[in-house]
């Protein structure tokens, strides 16, 4: 009878997982509810949380759970562990614990990717569920490029436009048109990769081919001279193996063996499709500057790609950690740093008021924020991965499609470490990067690469205490974890609901309600910034009320003190006190002028080479 539960249990987590490697890429909403990037986040987070609570609940009644002995899962709490050491030991621990907005530079998404990476390989040491996952992911991916041709072809179509003009056209479905032009180049591997050399029947068949040539049509419109180059090489890679390594390995089967390698012998073809993606990239790429701009240009695809060069990153990356080398500034605070460090140079350029979230790459934006410690345990859970896929080759395989799994897997982390040294991918292909890195253990683990240690708790009275202890405080964590991340979640769409209304007391009301669900600087920073504009409208009149004026203003400066008292290392949140009294400042009321001056020069000190900020200091001395 307990098995019985447990399968059950066992089964609706995998089923989470599955459905989260499918629709990660897809799912969005409106850009006045949530966007992409939140929504995504917010599905990952719930959903993680649901299943290793199922699961947890599952290895209770079941008595006993299986662990896997890899240095990669050692890496990954080392992750974890400093990740939490680096955020408790931050300015803003509130920021560096949740993040803003469910984005990758916080401790519960490091925890969150961790989880998931552990389930996906827990669940991939079965071979159904192994290809189940493959599948759903690909499959996923592959639905994501063609909703995303077809959100952009409608895009002026008035409902698409209006609602959906985040994901049409100035953004995608799964990020910037960077993020996407890398997606898409992953998944023309990902479908060459299976068409040539898997070679699927049936369904699969037409799914890859149709996915290669609509990724290939993509390129061409997205024109981006990196992910020709990728096209090119993984298309010269799979056109060569095809052509000469499994030619070889084929004419090298002994004749009585030919009739048990049968299928495989009859599925040897002419790499047509590679050579034609091989042919098509090395015409675009050597056209780039040509043909490939006016079709890139015809199609009106913005490349938004706005982040600070290489070198001011590293020099924002170096003084960081002069000062916090271990831990660094905190998880989540990138814009704090960057406003602490940025050289004078970037005033010479459009961006000199920008407060950047990322630097040029995550592999720098994280050591300044993360600090080193945090940043070389991730970085051993890359090395780890590669090395151990590059060994699983010694490995006997259970089957062609296993194996073309383990080869897939090892592919991708590598595209995607690349990625993280040289771009800043948003959540998407972060998570993309984390699904293989779990397949490809999940592989290990089937094949008996990675070892698969089974804890039977119960057998042992010494320790049946602490481990049901465990077990049982995990599950609650992670039961209360899907609350707050739903508190969380409904803070941000009440929140954008608060920005759009047009009326002061809606706009009040929805940010009062946002706050008490998930409290926030940006938030308070908001409702200042609603009090000082109330107050203005007010004062404009003919004949203000001096006691609403009065109350307004008590309003804005307890909200300015509430983001500062929330936030104290952003600047934003001092210069806008500083705003707040320079609305009653004047020459007869110095109080409100040394109170401004003070906040201003809080602000310069924690942003000391911002010139906005230099003149809002010397509009406050003009007062005297």
């Amino acid at each position: 009878m307990y098995q019985k539960i447990v399968a059950k249990f066992n089964n609706l987590s995998f089923i989470i997982i599955a459905v989260l490697c499918a629709i990660i890429p897809l799912i969005f909403l409106p850009a006045n509810i949530g966007g992409g990037g939140i929504v995504k986040g917010f599905i990952l987070y719930i959903g993680v949380f649901l299943s290793v609570s199922i699961w947890l609940v599952a290895q209770f009644i079941n008595g006993s759970f299986k662990i896997p002995k890899s240095p990669v899962f050692l890496a990954l709490g080392a992750w974890v562990v400093l990740s939490l050491i680096s955020a408790l030991t931050s300015v803003n621990v509130a920021v560096s614990l949740w993040g803003r907005g469910f984005v990758f530079d916080s401790f519960v998404t490091t925890l969150v990717l961790s989880l998931f990476v552990f389930m996906i390989a827990t669940f991939a040491r079965d071979q159904r569920k192994l290809v189940k996952l493959f599948l759903f992911t690909f499959v996923g991916s592959a639905l994501t490029v063609f909703l995303q041709f077809i959100l952009y072809i409608s895009q002026n179509v008035p409902f698409v436009s209006k609602y959906l003009g985040h994901v049409a056209n100035q953004g995608t479905l799964v990020g910037s048109w960077v993020d996407f032009t890398y997606f898409v180049t992953f998944v023309f591997v990902l479908a060459l990769l299976m068409y040539e050399v898997l070679i699927p029947k049936g369904f699969f068949k037409v799914l890859s081919f149709v996915t290669m040539v609509v990724s290939l049509i993509a390129l061409i419109f997205l024109n981006f001279k990196t992910a020709w180059i990728v096209a090119i090489a993984s298309s010269l890679i799979v056109f060569v193996y095809k052509s000469s390594v499994e030619r070889s390995l084929i004419s090298h089967i002994p004749k009585p063996l030919e009739e048990e390698h049968e299928e495989v012998v009859e599925k040897q073809k002419f790499p047509i499709m590679s050579m034609v993606s091989l042919l098509v990239g090395l015409f675009f790429f050597l056209s780039n500057a040509s043909i490939g701009s006016s079709i890139s240009q015809s199609a009106g695809i913005s490349f938004n790609d706005i982040r600070p060069s290489f070198g001011v990153t590293t020099q924002v990356m170096r003084s960081s950690i002069a000062h916090d080398p271990l831990f660094g500034a905190g998880a989540g605070r990138y814009s704090d740093v960057w406003n602490l460090y940025h050289p004078t140079i970037v005033n010479n350029t459009l961006f000199w008021n920008t407060s950047f979230e990322t630097g040029f790459n995550i592999f720098e934006s994280l050591i300044s924020t993360n600090g080193l410690l945090p940043v070389l345990a991730l970085i051993a859970v890359f090395i780890f991965s590669l090395v151990h896929g590059f060994r699983l080759f010694n490995c006997q395989f259970p089957d062609r499609f296993t194996r073309f799994i383990a080869v897939t897997s090892l592919i991708m982390i590598l595209a995607f470490v690349i990625l993280f040294v040289f771009a800043s991918p948003g959540i998407v292909l972060i998570i993309f990067g984390f699904t293989y890195i779990g397949l490809l253990f999940g592989v290990s683990s089937l094949v008996g690469k990675t070892q698969v240690v089974t804890v039977d708790y119960l057998k042992d009275p010494r320790t049946s205490f602490f481990a049901i202890l465990l077990l049982v405080v995990a599950s609650m964590v992670g039961f209360s974890s899907i609350y707050f991340t739903g508190n969380k979640f409904a803070s941000i769409v009440i929140y954008n609901k608060a920005v759009g209304a047009t009326d002061f007391a809606l706009a009040e009301k929805n940010l009062n309600k946002a706050i008490l669900l998930s409290s926030s600087d940006i938030y308070w920073r908001a409702k200042t910034s609603l009090y000082v504009n109330q107050f203005n409208t007010l004062a404009s009149k003919e004949n203000p009320d001096n006691t609403e004026l009065q109350a307004i203003f008590t309003q804005a400066e307890q909200s300015a003190q509430v983001a500062i008292n929330l936030a104290s290392g952003n600047a934003t949140n001092w210069l806008n006190l500083s705003q707040v009294y320079q609305l009653i400042a004047s020459s007869s009321n110095t109080d409100a002028v040394n109170s401004s001056l003070k906040a201003s020069q809080e602000a310069q000190t924690r942003n000391p080479n911002n010139p906005f900020i230099r003149l809002n200091n010397a509009q406050i001395n003009l007062i005297n």
